[in-house]
């Protein structure tokens, strides 16, 4: 035991001695390797690997086992970079070295390692691996609105994606991302409703909020693209995802706003009340809609009015309306639409009344057309009865006004009486306030008047439209209410009221004898505006005769047809059908009382032809109402009744036609009783007026002799009584003239008032020219005498001026105007003779123009450039002329009843010549006047059997007598002459072209001089 605790000592101690020299001698042996200590510690990193999105946060973390080394440095690389950063870590609370990255933007490289006794204790290399989360790089599309609203595709992009566009529109979206994707969603949060996708887009629902939609759209590498329509505002965001199953961080959210197309608006312009319609039945309309998006003439934009009868005498009213469509030819948002409605399309009849509304529907196809309505209103047709029944009671309110007017005048006119009384009385006292009081007052009630009579005449319009729209009235009475209205506005005439005005302004300034004359005058107007205005009350009371007996025609050629389509039913008329039968005898039944009151109105003209006088046609008048028969075929309307009521409708027939056919004659007699009182009227007028023409033509010449008396008379001479005298009854020879004038005027509008006034004119001069010769005052006396003359001149121009009217319009015409004489060369003579016209016209404009540059001076460039024009116009004329003398050579080659043409274009020539040198004389004047002339006197002789009086065929006689003296028309007396014979030639019955040159002859000669 010893023993082996002894050995065991041994050995250890050798074996304690052998270890260090075995060491030692083993790193000799070993040289170039380490025989360090190992480290009281090792170390790890984390992540090893790792991916990350681009710009996430990354933490590396490293961790000591053993006795943990005070410091651990970090070395961080990134892609594409040759040395590591280095970073010095510590040990924080958990015994890890951390590094934090926020946000990593590349791949990185990295390792940590601490020291150990001369060397390191170093990590495992780890990498972070970065990839990019896929975002948009660019949104692009296009929104397309419906097609009815024409709005134009608005482009979209990432700047501007928000939608703002009208429900139903198409948006068509292109999304380019960063890089591929495997998938990309439309989300759409909206706020109600729902959207519809188009383009083979899948819809889905997404579970977790019953307001998201999601779209998916269709993806191509980096590329994705769909479309929707917009349904409801909100807004939308895109998600995409790609391979690694990352989708795009924070999409951007846009905006949807869906815009509704908001309902039509319709109003109605015209008319904009219940409303009459004229017997046209014509109604204009103007019709007013707007719309958001305008109206699309091929899309479904309505525009109609819609009716129903409400009221009739002939039919059962309608229970449902019925529609007319209104074509729309534009599309703008607002427009007026103007429409005739013709009421005729849909059977209107006299006495029916319809409601109608307008109504309009937009072209919305998306959420449906959207429509608005008008308000109901009423359109009537109202009978012939009811329109001559206003006619009747505005025309007897317009001759109860007239007389309130006419007698008030006369009452303003017989306080002027007093006025002017007082101020004779007072001549040599001024104007004291009374009076100046009471002539205020007078030009107050004047004013007063004249007010009252622009109603009336405002009224007498009404009443004639009235009758022209409604067809009751012949053109020829329309034309005489006419004639009436312009003889009122010539009565109430401005003249009169600035006379007015001026004599009040000038009240303070006048001295008495002025104002005694200015109250004469006020006293003269107002007779005649009294006159004036019972003329125009017993003119109206005949108008309202020949009115009447026109309302009547019609009136009786209405019922006859409306009697007609009652016998056209019964004939169609099953007699079992006891309905129909019983509505066709209150058709009868109404006509009856129709007829009942035709024959009350021919009563009522009956009276009113009485009360007018004896150039009313009373015999026509018996003969219409033995046409009319008003018991007889009152009794037929009531048999017929009956009849149908039984059914007997061959026997009602029998007698609906008997009835038709005497109404029918009945209104061809009342057409014949109104020529024949035209025919009276106009007769008795041109008698009159033939007659005041004569008498004055011959007063006038009897004016000149006493002018002439005058002028050799000396202040000494005893011939002044006489004279006087003699001047005095001429005067009152005029005034007969005059008052039958005025008698005349009664029943025609002929008579204007310009006659009145150069009659009353030239009555004032002979007054005048009394006067003058009772005071010995020879020479004033002759130029009043004159005057007069010239005065009753123009008035006798006047009235030959209405006779031709009157003949040109039908009575005293030519039976064959234009027509072929025995020469058979009508048609060319009318022709030339219109050629020969138109030259005279033509010259006589050149001759104006040549006087108006004068004679003998310069001229200026102004003028320079019209003498070249009128010489241009003067060229024209010659070259027309030479053309008429060769058309005028006869077939042998001789010259016609026209005289020598060649002579006036020679003389057109010279003329010629003249204005191009730029001189013109008082002989180029002259020989312009001469070619007027001889133009005229062609024209005469072309016409010479057309103006000639028959004549008898005698032996010629020599015949010896003093020549008459050249008429001078540089004096009064040759002007006067060739006036007179102007006017007999006229009477002697020329034609009007003949008549026509004589007229611009004579005034043509009395401009030259």
């Amino acid at each position: 035991m010893v023993f082996f605790l002894s050995s065991l000592a041994i050995t250890a101690g050798i074996l304690g001695f052998v270890t260090p020299v075995n060491s030692a001698l083993n790193r000799i042996v070993h040289y170039n390797e380490s025989f360090l200590p190992p480290a009281p510690f090792t170390l790890s990193i984390e992540p090893k690997t790792s991916a990350k999105l681009r710009g996430e946060k990354v933490r590396i973390s490293v961790r000591a086992t053993g006795v943990a080394p005070e410091t651990v440095t970090l070395f961080v690389k990134e892609e594409q970079q040759e040395n590591y950063d280095s970073y010095t870590l510590r040990q924080d609370t958990t015994g890890a070295y951390v590094y934090d990255i926020p946000t990593i933007k590349l791949s990185i490289e990295y390792y940590a390692e601490s020291p150990w006794v001369g060397g390191a204790v170093t990590t495992e290399h780890g990498t972070v691996t970065v990839t990019d989360r896929p975002i948009i790089r660019s949104l692009s599309g296009r929104v397309t609105s419906p097609a009815y609203s024409r709005l134009a595709a608005r482009e979209i992009n990432e700047q501007s994606a928000d939608v703002t566009a009208l429900r139903g529109s198409q948006v068509e979206l292109q999304v380019l991302a960063n890089k591929d994707i495997t998938s990309a969603e439309i989300y759409f949060v909206q706020q109600k409703n729902s959207f519809a996708s188009a383009n083979d887009t899948t819809v889905k629902q997404d579970k977790q909020s019953a307001d998201t939609i999601k779209i998916t759209l269709k993806t191509e590498g980096r590329k994705a693209a769909g479309s929707f329509r917009v349904g409801a505002s909100g807004e939308y965001f895109i998600v995409m995802q790609d391979q690694n199953k990352q989708q795009n961080a924070e999409p951007i959210h846009y905006k949807i706003v869906a815009l509704t197309d908001g309902a039509p608006t319709i109003s109605l312009l015209e008319p904009t009340s219940d409303v009459q319609v004229s017997e046209q039945a014509q109604l204009p309309m103007t019709i007013a809609i707007t719309d958001d998006y305008g109206f699309f003439f091929f899309c479904f934009a309505h525009l109609k009015i819609w009716y129903k009868l409400s009221e009739s005498r002939y039919a059962a009213p309608s229970k449902n309306f019925s529609a007319i469509n209104i074509p729309i030819s534009q599309s703008e948002i607002a427009q007026e639409i103007p429409y005739l409605w013709n009421l005729n399309a849909i059977n209107i009849s006299p006495g029916d009344r319809y409601e109608f509304y307008c109504e309009i529907t937009d072209n919305d196809q998306i959420t449906g057309p959207k429509s608005a309505k008008t308000s109901i209103l009423t359109v009537r047709l109202p009978s012939l009865d009811e329109v001559l029944t206003q006619a009747d009671e505005m025309q007897e309110n317009i001759a109860k006004d007239l007389e309130k007017i006419a007698k008030q005048a006369e009452e303003v006119r017989k306080d002027a009486e007093e006025v002017n009384r007082e101020l004779r009385k007072n001549q040599e006292k001024p104007m004291d306030w009374e009076n100046k009081k009471k002539i205020e007052d007078l030009l107050k009630k004047q004013a007063e008047t004249q007010k009252k009579l622009d109603q009336v005449q405002q009224n007498l319009e009404k009443v004639a439209d009235n009758l022209k729209e409604n067809n009751a009235i012949s053109p020829e009475t329309l034309q005489k209410y006419q004639e009436l209205q312009k003889l009122m506005k010539e009565v109430n005439s401005p003249e009169m009221r600035k006379q007015m005005e001026q004599m009040q302004k000038m009240m303070q300034q006048m001295n008495q004898e002025q104002l005694q004359q200015a109250m004469k005058n006020f006293q003269f107007n107002e007779e005649q505006f009294k006159k004036s205005i019972e003329r125009t009350m017993n003119l109206l009371k005949r108008m309202k005769a020949e009115q009447m007996t026109d309302a009547l025609t019609k009136r009786a050629e209405e019922l006859a047809k409306k009697q007609d389509e009652i016998k056209k039913q019964s004939e169609n008329t099953n007699p079992n059908d006891k309905q129909k039968r019983n509505e066709l005898a209150e058709q009868q039944k109404n006509a009856k009382e129709d007829m009942k009151k035709l024959a009350d109105e021919l009563k009522d003209l009956e009276k009113l032809m009485k009360d007018i006088g004896k150039d009313m046609p009373m015999n026509e008048m018996d003969k219409a109402k033995d046409e009319l028969s008003e018991k007889e075929t009152s009794d037929e309307m009531q048999e017929a009744q009956e009849q149908m009521e039984k059914g007997e409708m061959s026997k009602a027939q029998d007698k609906q036609k008997k009835a038709s056919d005497k109404l029918k004659k009945f209104a061809q007699q009342m057409k014949k009783m109104k020529q024949e009182m035209k025919k009276n009227l106009a007769k008795e007028t041109v008698k009159q007026m033939q007659k005041a023409v004569s008498d004055m033509l011959d007063l006038s010449q009897k004016q000149e002799k006493q002018r002439q008396k005058s002028q050799s008379m000396d202040a000494n001479s005893t011939q002044f009584p006489q004279n006087a005298q003699e001047q005095e009854k001429m005067e009152e020879q005029l005034a007969s003239i005059a008052n039958r004038m005025m008698q005349l005027s009664q029943k025609t509008t002929q008579v204007t008032p310009e006659m009145a006034k150069n009659m009353g004119d030239a009555m004032k001069n002979m007054e005048m020219a009394t006067k003058q010769l009772s005071d010995r005052n020879p020479q004033q006396a002759g130029i009043m005498q004159g005057q007069a003359m010239s005065s009753m001149n123009k008035a006798a121009m006047q009235m030959q001026d209405a006779l031709n009217k009157m003949q040109g319009e039908g009575d005293g015409s030519c039976e064959n105007p234009g027509g072929k004489g025995e020469g058979g060369d009508g048609d060319a003579k009318g022709s030339m003779m219109q050629k020969l016209q138109e030259m005279a016209g033509k010259q006589q404009g050149i001759n104006q123009g040549t006087q108006q540059l004068g004679t003998g001076q310069q001229l200026s460039p102004e003028k320079q450039a019209e003498m070249g024009r009128l010489a241009s116009e003067q060229g024209k004329a010659q070259r027309a002329m030479e053309e008429l003398a060769k058309k005028n050579q006869g077939r042998d080659g001789k010259k016609n009843a026209l005289g020598n043409l060649d002579k006036i274009a020679q003389e057109m020539k010279e003329i010629v010549a003249d204005m191009n040198s730029g001189m013109i004389t008082p002989e180029t004047l002259k020989r312009q006047e001469r070619i007027l002339s001889r133009l005229l006197d062609a024209t005469r002789s072309m016409n010479e059997r057309d103006y000639e009086t028959k004549r008898e065929s005698r032996t010629g006689q020599d015949v010896t007598r003093n020549s008459p003296n050249a008429l001078d028309y540089s004096t009064q007396e040759g002007k006067t002459r060739a006036l007179q014979d102007l006017l007999r030639s006229i009477q002697q019955g020329y034609t009007k072209d003949y008549e026509a040159l004589i007229r611009k002859y004579f005034e043509t000669v009395q401009k030259a001089n």
